[in-house]
């Protein structure tokens, strides 16, 4: 698969791995709502600007993956460049994820919540970062294994 490809799949992770999407599971599965009632639930409050007002937020972990990843292209580490690319995208999508869903789960437990929703996930992306580098370095940890098992078998 081309480079360009995998940055292609970055962009549409961070474009449509939302708060939105997560809700969207959430009321089907937490909430037992049917598919078209979960929909409209879940895009009832929906806007263009609010979408892209936490888009930019979310676009911080993985503009910081993208730097490291274009840093490493130029460097002795470029061959390392798509597993870090990968268990970057992993990390951040994951923590992103999971952070949403502990935000918005209150909606559907009807426990208290610790923190707003909104300003829960406006601060995900920050955290976001620490993890998007564990998974990066994963990656590459992942890439130096199959090298190493791979000279020991020639």
């Amino acid at each position: 698969m081309p480079k360009a490809r995998w940055f292609l799949l970055l962009l549409l992770t961070a474009l449509l791995l939302d708060h939105h999407a997560v809700r969207l599971i959430m009321a089907l599965a937490v909430g037992q709502r049917g598919l078209g009632e979960a929909w409209a639930e879940t895009f009832a409050d929906f806007s263009l600007d609010r979408y892209l007002f936490f888009t930019l937020f979310r676009f911080f972990p993985y503009s910081m993956l993208v730097l490291a990843v274009l840093r490493m292209a130029r460097s002795p580490w470029r061959q390392a460049g798509l597993p870090v690319l990968l268990g970057g995208l992993a990390g951040i999508a994951a923590f992103l994820a999971w952070g949403s869903w502990e935000a918005l789960l209150p909606i559907y437990t009807g426990q208290h919540p610790e923190i707003t929703p909104a300003f829960a996930l406006l601060f995900l992306s920050v955290g976001a970062v620490p993890v998007g580098a564990l998974g990066a370095l994963a990656g590459y940890w992942v890439l130096l294994a199959l090298n190493s098992r791979s000279r020991h078998r020639a």
